[in-house]
């Protein structure tokens, strides 16, 4: 009997030690993802707790993360300021929503378009689009100032509504899903009489719901935030987008309340994460989608 429960003594060792493993790799891995997290969330926390100190103890160092008296006046300073920053969040939320609308309607189609139909010339198109990702931004803002001016369009939200509904990145990442529906739905499609319009519009765009949504979400927040083209097109106050407004606010030396630059910052982060928390599971089912094939 002693050999026996010997055995047996021996045969558990091995599996509790198997059984750590898995619970210690769980344990190291939760600990990254917290030490990730704080990281991530540690600039917000000093940008809003900046927000509700003096301006003068925004600077101090060591950096201190509560403040001593919690000034709730910065935010109604910030609204009511020299800068319109309720307006200049107005501008960035119509230029986003048009570049953004824009944008899902135009890059499906295209993607659509150098997916599944055949035209003269449709190689050589699709790789001229994709070179001009590897053409920087600061690039073409000289001819395209200059075409926005022969059309009168400087200091006008049209000015960057027109070159944002569309781009090359967004017509790339619905190629890529079309090329990935299974060619039998098309080819079904097409038996039953529908043509290139209807297949596309009844049968693939559905599909790609989730795609749609997840660059339509890129294509907001990439608005939302542009500072570059903006401070080029657009040179006043009241036309000017929630960035140029905070740099408005800041002042040409830098020499502005920081508090109440912290408050405006934290008011402009709101709708942009109000979008992606609402739009998240999109994002979600589209990554997930994407990696699975058939």
């Amino acid at each position: 009997m002693s050999s026996v429960n010997f055995g047996i003594r021996a045969s558990r060792t091995p599996t509790r030690q198997a059984s750590r493993e898995p619970v210690i790799g769980k344990t190291i891995s939760v600990a990254l993802l917290i030490i990730g997290a704080v990281a991530m969330i540690a600039p917000f926390l000093w940008m809003f707790t900046t927000s509700l100190r003096d301006a003068a103890q925004a600077y101090d160092l060591p950096p201190q993360w509560l403040p001593t008296e919690w000034d709730w006046t910065n935010y109604a300073g910030a609204v009511s300021g020299p800068v319109p920053i309720l307006k200049n969040m107005l501008n960035s939320a119509i230029i986003a929503i048009a570049v953004s609308i824009g944008m899902i309607i135009t890059a499906p189609m295209a993607g659509y378009a150098f997916a599944r139909l055949q035209f003269p010339g449709k190689n050589s198109i699709f790789v001229g689009l994709l070179s001009s990702l590897m053409v920087p931004a600061q690039v073409t803002i000289i001819p395209l100032f200059l075409l926005m001016r022969t059309f009168g369009l400087l200091d006008n939200p049209l000015s960057l509504i027109l070159p944002g509904i569309t781009g090359a990145l967004g017509v790339f990442l619905l190629r890529q899903f079309f090329l990935g529906l299974p060619q039998e739905i098309i080819d079904a499609a097409r038996m039953d009489g529908a043509n290139a319009w209807q297949t596309y519009r009844l049968i693939a765009l559905p599909l790609a719901k989730n795609a749609v949504s997840t660059l339509g979400v890129i294509t907001f927040l990439g608005s939302w935030n542009a500072y570059f083209a903006p401070s080029i097109f657009l040179n006043s106050t009241d036309t000017a987008t929630l960035p140029l407004g905070l740099v408005l606010m800041l002042g040409p030396y830098g020499a502005g309340n920081v508090a109440q630059v912290m408050a405006a910052t934290t008011i402009a982060i709101a709708p942009a994460l109000v979008v992606f928390l609402v739009a998240q599971r999109w994002i979600i089912a589209s990554l997930t989608q994407s990696a699975v094939k058939g």
